[in-house]
Formats: structure tokens, sequence, C-alpha cells
């Protein structure tokens, strides 16, 4: 029981820490995309307006506005020295990242049901697109925002960074698709393209791979965290 104590009471620390901005970034895409997509159900849109809505929420905007909440966390403790002092930062920042992700994941996993519920789906996807919608882009875009922030000690411009290459694959989805590589690494596939089987199995495969690369990656750095203490990071 002391350890249950002692494990909320450090939560509630953390979610002080973090403070509300990026809980609300993480979870206004999806909460709002949810809505957005009940009330056209309610006001009699037609299927294919639903679908894309519904695919634009779980596939889109959930995964940006989660990145850009993972991202903000970096270089936003003013007191980053003192936990240098007491606990390994890798830990602490991963912690605090994870406070924001899971809670999002799990509502956008709730979208997800409540949007096959109505009949609102991308088309040509199953019940695996429970999952596998919006996880692996999601996964891809939040380890490639902390790695970018970590990187350049800056979540302002990780956020950056991430809202365009965001919205590069939406405005340049014909172009990416027809590049191999590119096509591998589109995290709008089967909700924005119609594409075979194996490429869609490809894809959602390597959006993932490519995320665990990039967390490991963001923890290496996290190694020297000494790099974070006077950093202009913001």
């Amino acid at each position: 029981m002391a350890v249950n104590r002692s494990t909320w009471a450090r939560l509630r620390l953390e979610l002080r820490v973090i403070g509300i901005a990026p809980p609300v970034t993480a979870l206004a895409a999806t909460l709002g995309g949810a809505v957005l997509v009940i009330v056209m159900r309610a006001t009699g849109a037609g299927a294919e307006h639903l679908d894309i809505a519904a695919g634009a929420v779980l596939a889109g905007f959930a995964p940006l506005g989660t990145a850009v909440a993972a991202s903000s966390i970096v270089g936003r403790d003013a007191g980053a020295e003192l936990v240098m002092t007491t606990t390994v930062y890798r830990r602490v920042l991963f912690l605090r990242a994870g406070l924001v992700v899971v809670p999002a994941a799990l509502v956008t996993l709730l979208d997800a049901v409540v949007f096959r519920a109505l009949n609102a789906w991308p088309e040509g996807q199953g019940t695996d697109g429970y999952v596998l919608v919006w996880a692996p882009p999601m996964l891809w875009l939040v380890a490639l925002a902390m790695l970018i922030a970590i990187g350049l000690r800056s979540p302002a411009a990780a956020s950056g960074l991430i809202g365009g290459l965001w919205l590069a694959q939406y405005l340049m989805a014909r172009a990416i698709l027809d590049n191999t590589v590119l096509r591998a690494q589109y995290m709008f596939m089967g909700v924005a393209a119609k594409v075979p089987a194996h490429e869609w199995t490809v894809n959602r495969i390597a959006l993932p791979a490519v995320g665990v690369v990039a967390v490991i990656a963001a923890g290496l750095l996290l190694g020297r965290p000494e790099r974070f203490v006077g950093s202009d990071a913001a």
C-alpha cells in the first residue's frame, strides 16, 4: 500500500510539472474530432464524408496533437539540473511523455470504437483498424517529435518541423505514394490511399520500426542530460 501511495504521489508530482497545456494539446484533436464526427452523424452527413472525417481524426489529427504535446515536454523544466542530481533524467522525461501519450492513445482507441459503431469508418478497414489505423502513425510521429526536440533542445522547433512533415505528407500524397521508400513511411496509408494489402502491411510495420529507432536514439541523447542545463530550449 505504501508503494502504491508513493507511486501515485510521484505521478501527481510529474503531472504538476507537466502542467495542463500538453495533455490538453494531446487530447484536443482526438476529442474534438470525435465530437465533430458525432455531430456530422447526428445531422445526416453522408457515409463518404463520415468515413473521411473519421480517418482524418484517427490517422491525422490524433497523431499530430499527441506528437506536438510530447515534444513540448523537453526543455520545459527550469529545475532540470536538480532532477539530474537525484535520478536518471531519461527515465523522468520518458515518464512525463508517457503521461501525455498514453491517455491520448486510449482516447483515440475509444474514438475508433465509437466511429465503428456509428458506421463512420475508413473505407476498406476491418476491425484491425481499431489499432492499426492510428497507432503506427502516432508512434512514428511522437518518436520523431521527441527525437527532434531532444536533438535540437527546442520543443518549439520540433513542433514546427513535425507540423511541416505532417502537412507535407498530406499535401504531397501522390508523390510520396509513387516512391517505394517514402511510401513505407506514409502515415495516411489506408485512409487517403488505396493500396495493395502487402503494401499496407509493410507500411504498418515500417512506421513503428522507425519510431522505435527514433526512441532509442532519443534515449541515447538523453544519456548526456548535461546538454540540457543552461540551454535556451523553448
